[in-house]
């Protein structure tokens, strides 16, 4: 090579170099805490893998808690900037001994996204197949076991059964409880339900969330100090979530499925590509249209909260007081009509 043209790569890769430092320097570093990892929040890792979150200037380290208890927690005591869960999180928090209550400042998810599962075929599911029979449901006080709860009443399932529903499993153990032969029926998200179903050990039922219809099923929420700190941060992830909530609903699975493959090594596209045909295929809008929470979703959520009783009904939050729509609004204005 010539020594000028030598000179001028050399400039060149320079110049790429600095430009990356400078736009890195740029950068927030903020800290997510999601509850668990599923691909019920396609959106979230849309907007973390097409780079909608850094081209607003965010470095986000995502990590998973593992329990919304957990998710909470880690808000609480600033290891985490904010986090994504139910929104029965961040309202037991408002109603505990916190002085710095939370605020939702965007949504993600319209409804449950667990199915009900069985361990043999059935070809013509009635709800009453279940009184009597052990299930698999989750955390006392979760969302997911709230809502699991709701519907069986809704549907007439009997109170013996109801009461005997297995909580006690971990969330790490629970396919593998299942698998040892624990329980009849069992609620399961993806990617767990795809995986036993692959190894022959389960056959869905239905979706909870198309028996639920539309309630706010998992939330971004931070401490209001921090959101009065960093506003522009928090408007910078909504604007991020919007940008994501409108490529996923113009995508294909394929190209879904693609996106969010680094967040599911164990998993190929192909089954990747058949959970997100599950989940657009569930009978309702699994994931919201908007980074505005709906407030009639946010009140079913807190009706199904007084319904299994972990929310005393004079405690229900008005939507005001646990929501700011400031940035999702925002945001919405900024990319919905793009």
């Amino acid at each position: 090579m010539p020594r000028h043209m030598f000179k001028s790569f050399v400039i060149a890769a320079l110049a790429t170099v600095f430009a990356s430092q400078a736009q890195a320097a740029d950068q927030t570093k903020v800290k997510l805490a999601e509850v668990i990892r599923s691909q019920l929040y396609v959106p979230m890792y849309v907007a973390l893998n097409k780079g909608f979150a850094a081209e607003e200037g965010l470095d986000v380290e995502l990590v998973t808690a593992n329990g919304g208890d957990r998710a909470g927690a880690l808000v609480l005591s600033g290891q985490a900037d904010f986090a994504l869960a139910g929104p029965e999180v961040p309202l037991y928090i408002f109603n505990g001994e916190s002085p710095d209550k939370p605020l939702i400042f965007s949504a993600l998810t319209a409804t449950d996204g667990f199915f009900l599962a069985s361990r043999t075929k059935i070809d013509k599911f009635e709800w009453s197949m279940l009184n009597g029979k052990k299930i698999v449901g989750y955390r006392p006080g979760s969302t997911p076991g709230l809502y699991l709860e709701y519907v069986m009443k809704q549907r007439g399932v009997d109170a013996a059964t109801i009461a005997s529903v297995i909580t006690n499993i971990g969330i790490p153990a629970r396919d593998g409880a299942w698998m040892s032969g624990t329980g009849d029926f069992g609620i399961f998200m993806e990617p767990s339900l795809s995986r036993l179903e692959k190894a022959g050990q389960a056959y869905m039922v239905t979706s909870i969330g198309k028996e639920v219809g539309r309630a706010d099923y998992t939330v971004f929420f931070a401490k209001k100090s921090w959101l009065e700190k960093n506003g522009a941060t928090a408007q910078k992830w909504a604007n991020a979530i919007a940008r994501a909530q409108i490529w996923t609903a113009n995508a294909s699975p394929k190209e879904i499925a693609e996106t969010i493959a680094p967040y599911f090594p164990g998993l190929s596209i192909e089954d990747n590509e058949a959970v997100v045909a599950r989940y657009r295929n569930a009978g309702v809008p699994i994931w919201s249209a908007s980074t505005v929470v709906d407030p009639a979703g946010l009140a079913r959520a807190q009706e199904i909260m007084v319904s299994g009783g972990t929310l005393p009904a004079d405690k229900k939050v008005a939507y005001d007081k646990i929501v700011t729509t400031a940035y999702a609004e925002k945001a919405q204005q900024k990319f919905a009509q793009k």
